[in-house]
């Protein structure tokens, strides 16, 4: 099983840390008002005047004793002040609801002078609600071979509006990560649900450089492969491979660039072989773009290609999911080994009872998902992260 400590190298050097958050904050929800007796004996309210919103509540607290009060204005709220106060720390609250500005006012029986106040309510203005993290980025790592172990990635968005995004296929730099048999010189293609060829890119400068660099994410080798581009909703197909036939380790990576657009990444996958040792297959993804838990299901297919027209599948995938920190959040052999109901309720269930699948409800944050082949064995594997409703 490969080394956490390489993979958190990894993200550290393509800056996966990179998380989204939003906060909201909430309006007030209650009032004080303090009742005194000024030295003439006219009643003093502090504040004299109150704003509120809608579903908020004032209490009046008398500090004024010996002071039987009466109060009420037409058009007051009903039951406010209706009743006479003869003690010194009595408290009165009373919830508005109605929309506008309502006088009263108090006065100290038998005297001359009373005090009108007023309290105004507003519109309610709306608690956000915070939202839940969503992926935000996936980053596959694995052997590149030829012809169907080539590295493939897929990502789906969801909702009404296009997404920008930025993917990338490194190799070169993956030297400086202990990497000893990176791949040479990746190619890049991205292709729609049709299978047809959308855009291709061998080295990132050839493509607009203003509009990667601004990303932050530039690759840091010149032979490496990136696209910046804005997609509608739909599914799409990320190809890499070595130019001229070139194999060796390579990273895909698929980065949402606009998470203010209110369509998301559904989910994210990458399928391709998986060897033994160090070049077994590593998926990092980040979830981020909201302050709340998220529930994904992370799955790693191996047999069920085989239906698919992929030869040479990987008979017997095994399936862990590591935290940001390398500890081991759940494992898992046969998915229905664990969670069996769990993962059939969320209609995403392998098709083979010998592929993986964790369910896991996670905290915004990075994560990372390593499929092997049970005893060591070797084949294409498909690892995927969906998230769940």
């Amino acid at each position: 099983m490969a080394k956490l400590s390489f993979l958190q190298r990894i993200f550290i050097a393509l800056g996966a840390g990179i998380l989204l958050a939003c906060f909201g904050a909430a309006p007030s929800s209650a009032a004080t008002v303090s009742v005194d007796v000024a030295p003439g004996g006219q009643l003093m309210f502090s504040p004299s005047t109150v704003s509120i919103r809608a579903g908020d509540t004032v209490t009046w607290t008398w500090r004024a004793s010996g002071h039987s009060v009466t109060s009420g204005t037409p058009g007051k709220p009903s039951g406010l002040f209706d009743s006479g106060v003869n003690s010194s720390g009595f408290t009165f609250s009373h919830t508005f609801k109605d929309l506008g500005t309502f006088t009263y006012y108090c006065m100290p029986h038998g005297a001359c002078c009373a005090m009108t106040g007023s309290v105004t309510v507003a519109a309610a203005t709306p608690t956000p609600s915070p939202a839940a993290a969503q992926p935000v980025n996936i980053s596959t790592r694995l052997e590149v071979k030829t012809g169907d172990q080539v590295l493939i990635g897929g990502l789906i968005i969801t909702g009404t509006a296009p997404k920008r995004v930025i993917l990338r296929a490194l190799g070169p730099s993956l030297a400086g990560a202990g990497i000893t048999d990176p791949l040479a010189d990746p190619f890049l293609e991205l292709h729609a649900s049709d299978q047809s060829v959308i855009t291709t890119n061998d080295n990132w400068r050839d493509s607009p450089t203003a509009d990667i660099e601004a990303t932050g994410l530039a690759p840091s080798n010149d032979l490496e492969s990136a696209l910046v581009i804005t997609l509608d909703p739909g599914s799409y197909t990320v190809i890499v491979n070595g130019k001229n036939g070139a194999t060796g380790v390579g990273l895909v990576e698929a980065y949402d660039l606009d998470g203010s657009a209110t369509s998301q990444l559904l989910n994210i996958s990458t399928r391709g072989f998986v060897e033994s040792g160090s070049n077994v297959m590593i998926g990092g993804f980040i979830l981020g773009g909201g302050s709340e838990n998220t529930k994904v299901l992370v799955r790693a297919i191996g047999p069920s290609l085989t239906g698919q027209g992929v030869a040479g599948a990987l008979a017997d995938p095994t399936l862990e999911l590591h935290d940001g920190n390398g500890a081991l959040i759940q494992s898992n052999d046969n998915w229905k080994d664990t969670q069996q109901t769990e993962i059939e309720a969320t209609g995403l269930a392998p098709v083979n009872d010998l592929e993986s699948a964790i369910s896991e409800t996670l905290a915004p944050g990075a994560y990372t998902a390593i499929v092997a082949g049970k005893g060591g064995t070797t084949g294409v594997g498909l690892v995927e992260v969906y998230r769940l409703p």
